[in-house]
Parts: C-alpha cells; sequence; structure tokens
C-alpha cells in the first residue's frame, strides 16, 4: 500500500520502507486537542518526516474524538508504534498560561493557572520553559489523559502546542516582527514576536471566519501592530484563495503561507500541503 490511505483517517501518509523494526530508531509526537488527533513521525536525526497522520471533523458540529476512538485508531496502525527512540505527547487544551521566567518559580504552576482557569479534581500542572523568550508556559493536563499516555507508551513526554509554536518560530530567520496564525477546524493559535522573542500568544475558539479575521485584528490593535503594515504568516486550515485567506488579506499588509523550515526533508508519500497543515508538529521535534 504506497501511500497508506486508511479511510478512518483524514489522511495517513507513510514512508515505503517504514516498518516495526526501524520504527525503533524513530521519534514519535502525538498531537492531543479538543478537536483533533495527529501524528508525525520522523528519523533518528528528526530531519526526514516519515509518517505523518491527521483525524479531525470534517464538519464543527461534529464531536471530539474519545480516548478509546484514539486508541482504536492507532491499532489501525499497520505496525505498532509503542516503542520508538522517544514519544512526545502535544496537548493543546485551554488551560494554560505563559509568563516571564522571573515570575515563576518552583511550585507555583498551580496559584499562576488560579487567575485564568478553573482547574479540575486531578489536573497535573506541567510548565515549559521558553528559554529564547525568557518565558514560562504553565499548563494543566487532564489526569486520564496523562494515565492513559504513560500506560500507552514506554516512555513518554509532554508538551503544550504553544511551546511547539515557540520552537517553529526559532527555525525561521528572525525579522522586527514576526506574526503566526495557525488554524484548525473551530481554533486557532495566534503568535506574535517582536526582536526575536514573544511578545503576545494566545489560543481561541471561533465558528467562522469573520469571527477569526475580528479576534485577530483587534489583538494585533490591543498589541500596536498595525495590521496594514504588518505580514502574517499562516498555516493549517487556511488555503490561499479560500474565505479566510481572502478576508486577512483584505486587512492586513501581506498574507503569505509559512514554508516549512530549511533542512528538512518529506518522504515521498507525504504532500508539502500536507505537512504544511500539520506545521505545528515540526515545532515539537
Amino acid at each position: 500500500m504506497a501511500t497508506g490511505s486508511n479511510s478512518i483517517f483524514n489522511y495517513l501518509k507513510y514512508d515505503n520502507n517504514l516498518n516495526s523494526e526501524n520504527l525503533k530508531d524513530c521519534h514519535l509526537i502525538i498531537s492531543l486537542s479538543q478537536t483533533g488527533f495527529s501524528l508525525l513521525l520522523s528519523d533518528l536525526d528528526k530531519r526526514k518526516i516519515l509518517l505523518l497522520a491527521l483525524k479531525a471533523p470534517l464538519e464543527a458540529s461534529e464531536k471530539s474524538l474519545s480516548l478509546v476512538e484514539i486508541e482504536d485508531l492507532l491499532k489501525s496502525l499497520p505496525f505498532k508504534i509503542d516503542h520508538c527512540q522517544s514519544t512526545e505527547v502535544l496537548v493543546n487544551f485551554d488551560k494554560f498560561s505563559l509568563v516571564p521566567e522571573h515570575l515563576y518559580s518552583k511550585g507555583s504552576g498551580k496559584s499562576i493557572l488560579a487567575y485564568t482557569c478553573r482547574l479540575e479534581k486531578g489536573d497535573h500542572i506541567y510548565t515549559d520553559h521558553w528559554p529564547n523568550s525568557e518565558a514560562m508556559l504553565v499548563y494543566a493536563l487532564p489526569l486520564n489523559v496523562m494515565e492513559w499516555c504513560k500506560k500507552s507508551f514506554s516512555t513518554v513526554s509532554f508538551r503544550h502546542q504553544a511551546t511547539a509554536v515557540e520552537y517553529l518560530y526559532q527555525l525561521y530567520p528572525k525579522d522586527k516582527t514576526f506574526a503566526f496564525l495557525f488554524v484548525e477546524q473551530t481554533s486557532a493559535d495566534l503568535y506574535l514576536a517582536r526582536n526575536g522573542k514573544v511578545f503576545w500568544y494566545n489560543k481561541f475558539n471561533f465558528q467562522t471566519e469573520e469571527d477569526l479575521l475580528y479576534y485577530v485584528l483587534y489583538t494585533l490593535e490591543q498589541n500596536r501592530f498595525l495590521a496594514t503594515e504588518l505580514e502574517i504568516k499562516v498555516a493549517g486550515q487556511v488555503l490561499k484563495g479560500e474565505k479566510l485567506y481572502k478576508l486577512l488579506a483584505r486587512y492586513i499588509g501581506s498574507v503569505k503561507e509559512l514554508p516549512i523550515p530549511l533542512g528538512f526533508e518529506l518522504s515521498s508519500q507525504i504532500s508539502p500541503q500536507e505537512m504544511k497543515n500539520q506545521i505545528n508538529l515540526i515545532g515539537a521535534l
């Protein structure tokens, strides 16, 4: 099966030479969010993408995937992926807070999150360090998700999607300003940087393209980024020529697709556009 197509996934593409034996030398990234689930496998050097898969609702009204459904998807793969060289789960949940690193101290995560969200019993607090931006991202991981991950994989680490976006930014030349919008089915990540450091980040839900446009323009205005003179990079479910792309181009100086970073190679089964749709996963390598 040349492409590894599977009707359960939106798409599942993998290298013809991938098998259960050489998977042991691969790095696995699993992305979990409230709306979807995706996979990336890279080679030992983390430079060649060998597998890319996505399962996301085709319609906004569809319910989110359960952990049981995700487990069934993993079992449907043509090889087991539970003993890779490394496994990292990229979580994309709403309970997080980004703070300057000098305001964070060990053990303060729960009190920091208490200002912005309501924690549930059993939530585990994790932190990601953003050394280039001198910031700490504090986030909560539901107990059932943590337990499922540790049960499903021999070794596993966690990282927030926001951190993947921050690390993705480090792979590109640094301009004075940088704006990046990553769009999924019903949510989006907006990342703004000035002089090589994060200036503002947030994740938000939306229902229509107009909602998303309003939020982007409002955020730019509040952070004193002049929309008409700004270049914004986009990726995910925002294709050139479609409604959202046209709306952004009407009000923002320049809109461009974020290219795949230099130095990365794709298996011949994976198209550049498919990789751009999940370019956040590269930031987790």
